[in-house]
């Protein structure tokens, strides 16, 4: 059906499409993801989590990648000290105070960012990256622990203050009173260190969250009438609240396409 010459053209133009493909699908490479983040809200305090994942990279120009990162990783900080008030309750409690509360939430997150580097370290073994992006995570649990101090009703109001006692490390589901969806933008500085078969990379990275989470207000967080279902008031922990997280992470190549 086709001449010598014809087929020769066919052969050569596909030799060169699929050296093409080869080239372009060589730009994308696929691996695993491990940080340590150091974790605060607006307000003084912080918390220490871990990230795990999965990343995809995509070669845009020898000094650009883009970078998409989905994976699990732990967010919160500490909280101020707040009480609730049981004297509308029958009851020998009066009041219980929750004593250095902090919160970790457990997010599903998704970093899109994008890594630079100088034209002239493109080939090199040792490569330098700014990177900058963004992330949108999703809150699957919150969880605060603390100190409950509960103080008692003795019936008189003579002083000193009525007995209390202390209760450590008691944890509580938090997460109704923060959102659900939180967008945040990234910066960060990373050393990537090539090799013939993979690619190791160690950043460090700064998270600034834009959401405000808090879905509690100021001042009194909770309120709820005698008899209602739910919790008490609960005051001092309503407030803007936004998270921010300093990340130390490390990565590495398991695929190239």
């Amino acid at each position: 059906m086709f001449n010598k010459k014809t087929r020769h053209a066919i052969a050569i133009a596909l030799g060169l499409m699929l050296a093409f493909a080869l080239q372009v699908s060589a730009q994308i490479s696929v691996g695993a993801k491990l940080g340590a983040n150091i974790n605060q809200f607006t307000q003084p305090g912080s918390t220490i989590g871990f990230s795990v994942g999965a990343y995809g990279s995509y070669k845009v120009l020898p000094f650009l990648n883009l970078k998409l990162e989905p994976q699990y990783t732990m967010q919160g900080g500490a909280r101020e000290s707040y009480a609730r008030d049981y004297t509308v309750i029958e009851g020998n409690v009066s009041q219980i105070q929750f004593i250095n509360p902090s919160v970790i939430m457990h997010n599903l997150e998704v970093p899109v960012l994008a890594e630079l580097t100088l034209p002239e370290f493109a080939d090199e073994n040792v490569i330098p990256k700014f990177i900058i992006g963004g992330s949108y995570a999703m809150m699957i649990k919150a969880v605060e622990t603390s100190t409950h101090r509960y103080v008692f009703n003795d019936g008189t109001s003579s002083t000193p203050a009525t007995p209390s006692v202390d209760v450590g490390y008691q944890r509580e589901n938090v997460t109704d009173n923060y959102a659900r969806n939180q967008f945040s933008f990234i910066v960060g500085f990373g050393m990537m260190f090539k090799t013939d078969k993979r690619d190791f990379q160690f950043d460090i990275r700064y998270r600034q969250g834009l959401t405000q989470v808090n879905l509690l207000k100021f001042p009194d967080a909770i309120q709820k009438t005698t008899g209602s279902s739910g919790p008490l008031p609960a005051n001092g922990i309503g407030g803007n609240l936004h998270t921010s997280t300093l990340s130390f992470n490390f990565s590495m190549t398991i695929f190239n396409f």
